[in-house]
């Protein structure tokens, strides 16, 4: 009777083993969303202008899943100017800020990046032989759609080049010059390009 036993409590022990390791090989592995901060300089250029505007320093926060590919970051970047001739003949810079309305969202498969997200883009100034008028509330109509796909492979833990295109909408309350900005600058494809590189 004794020997019955310690064979039942055997089985029974083995059973459970096996059960507890089939469990654990089944069950996927997780790993908490990896999150990196970059810092952040680029350049878009203005088509209806034909001018540039530096795009930084600032800073990019990103969360990735490397399980499941998703990703979302957030980009902060400062007021940046830009200098160019108005009307073939008159020197004029503006002051833009350009604030993320959305946070990107996206992938990051097989070493690519592709993410999408909102901004709105406010000229905080205007002038002219280097003498600003300040704009007080200059901005565009509708938030301003901008994707982004890795330039190349993309090292999440070093970093990389974004690039893509987008559209700026109609300005607002801009005074006098509404109609002039809107004239230049709006419905035009303007190329951008976004460097990325791991904060150490």
């Amino acid at each position: 009777m004794r020997t019955r036993t310690i064979r039942t409590k055997s089985v029974a022990l083995g059973f459970a083993t096996a059960c507890c390791a089939l469990i654990m090989t089944a069950s996927p592995s997780y790993a908490a969303p990896m999150k990196i901060a970059y810092d952040t300089v680029g350049e878009t250029h203005l088509a209806g202008l034909d001018a540039k505007l530096p795009l930084g320093p600032g800073q990019t926060d990103v969360e990735v899943d490397l399980q499941s590919g998703k990703l979302g970051a957030k980009i902060t970047l400062p007021e940046a100017r830009t200098d160019f001739t108005l009307f073939g003949f008159l020197p004029t810079h503006a002051k833009i800020k350009i604030t993320q309305a959305s946070d990107l969202a996206g992938t990051f498969q097989a070493g690519a990046v592709n993410v999408a997200g909102d901004f709105g883009i406010q000229i905080v100034e205007v002038g002219h032989f280097g003498i600003g008028i300040p704009m007080q509330n200059c901005k565009t109509t509708a938030p301003v759609r901008i994707a982004l796909k890795s330039e190349g492979s993309f090292n999440p833990t070093a970093g990389g080049r974004l690039t893509g295109k987008y559209q700026i909408p109609k300005f607002a309350d801009c005074g006098i010059d509404t109609e002039i900005i809107n004239g230049l600058v709006t419905g035009k494809d303007n190329p951008i390009t976004v460097d990325l590189a791991a904060k150490k």
